[in-house]
């Protein structure tokens, strides 16, 4: 299965700016957006069942929900953080959230929807247009 929130944001956020050296150590935002890219995506997947089930006042949610995660990516990028360790640091939030109770990942969504709005209205408004662009294209692409 394709991930829901993969890194195409990453060459689009080069054309915003060039990434800033990473500071003396990221990882802790690192772990923390892969996290919330993995929550979000399993949100993101309920939500499109749901829409496919005939619920579809869930499309404008799940857009949200699509720029919170990019918004985690586009800032993980802009840090100093690639493909290759982003996939394998999403890869190990996935299995750490196999083990979490139901409530343990409602309180990790929550907080993540919080930081990914927060991340995502600190935004310029170019880098907004961006991420909600790739955003809804994802989303059209996860309800077909």
């Amino acid at each position: 299965m394709t991930r829901l929130f993969s890194w195409p944001l990453i060459s689009l956020a080069l054309l915003l700016a060039a990434p800033a050296a990473p500071a003396a150590d990221e990882t802790p935002f690192y772990r923390r957006a892969a996290s919330c890219v993995a929550v979000l995506e399993r949100d993101a997947v309920d939500m499109a069942g749901r829409y496919k089930a005939g619920d579809r006042s869930v499309k404008p949610g799940l857009v949200r929900l699509t720029e919170q995660g990019f918004a985690f990516i586009g800032r993980a990028y802009l840090r100093g953080l690639r493909k290759a360790e982003a996939d394998k640091l999403i890869d190990e939030a996935k299995a750490t959230q196999k083990t979490m109770t139901a409530e343990a990942l409602v309180q990790l969504s929550t907080g993540c929807r919080a930081e990914g709005a927060k991340l995502y209205a600190d935004a310029s408004g170019l880098e907004q247009m961006i991420v909600s662009n790739r955003a809804k294209a994802r989303v059209d692409k996860l309800l077909k």
